[in-house]
């Protein structure tokens, strides 16, 4: 038995909340509570889950880590909700040049192109929609971005909450299945899962789950996020700085 336990404790995937990892490169988001919930910001390379409504900030609180300073490589945007403006990258702090834009038919398709743009060493980050992944794709993104120093954003709409009305008996066995869904959804094998929840002039992070750390619950960041006049006004006065169109791949 003591054997058994000693090949166990010194397997190399057994993570012990006494182990501080500290040469792992992090991003600072620029949010000091959020970045010390995450030990430092978000890791350089790894695949990134955001559950998320579209409009509460989820890009906005994200903006240093998309615009690292590496102008050597791309910024990929794969299936975004909405049409990528030059003046809107700009105010970002994105050069048209960096931005590469993909649009897919399936949602297979979209994973196969994060995955290869992710192994072309081309790009630092790639930023991807897509309403589901399951443990075996995540991997493969996962892989692709770590061995390849890049990092994958992928951003999923939220989680549908349990229904709080009575439950019959029938109900109750399709709720386990749903409460086992989720546990395995929260193990997949990735850097950072979080979940952000819009408020009023704030927005609340759910850690869910981070490498080398624990997770935390309501860290609420105060914050803006709705363009004001000044953001309509940079955009205008800009406009005539790039003349380039988007590069895009349909």
């Amino acid at each position: 038995m003591n054997k058994s336990l000693s090949v166990l404790n010194n397997h190399p995937h057994i993570w012990r909340a006494r182990e501080q990892k500290q040469s792992e490169t992090k991003f600072s988001l620029g949010f000091p509570r959020l970045d010390k919930a995450l030990n430092g910001g978000v890791a350089s390379t790894g695949l990134v889950r955001i559950s998320s409504l579209t409009g509460v900030g989820e890009l906005s609180l994200f903006k240093r880590v998309i615009c690292q300073h590496r102008t050597h490589k791309l910024v990929v945007f794969i299936n975004p909700p909405g049409l990528l403006q030059s003046p809107w990258l700009e105010n970002l702090g994105l050069k048209s040049q960096q931005v590469l834009v993909v649009k897919t038919r399936t949602e297979q398709e979209s994973l196969w192109a994060a995955e290869q743009c992710l192994k072309s060493t081309a790009c630092h980050c790639v930023v991807l929609w897509n309403n589901t992944i399951n443990p075996k794709e995540a991997r493969r993104l996962q892989v692709a971005a770590t061995h390849n120093d890049a990092l994958c954003l992928l951003y999923t709409p939220p989680q549908q909450l349990a229904s709080q009305s009575s439950y019959s008996e029938a109900s109750r066995s399709s709720d386990l299945q749903d409460s086992m869904t989720k546990q395995s959804d929260n193990s997949l094998p990735i850097t950072l899962d979080i979940s952000l929840q819009g408020k009023a002039h704030a927005v609340s992070v759910n850690i869910r789950k981070q490498r080398h750390g624990w997770p935390k619950d309501n860290i609420v960041i105060s914050h803006t996020w709705t363009p004001d006049n000044h953001a309509i006004k940079w955009a205008m006065a800009h406009n005539t700085l790039s003349k380039q169109a988007l590069h895009s791949v349909s």
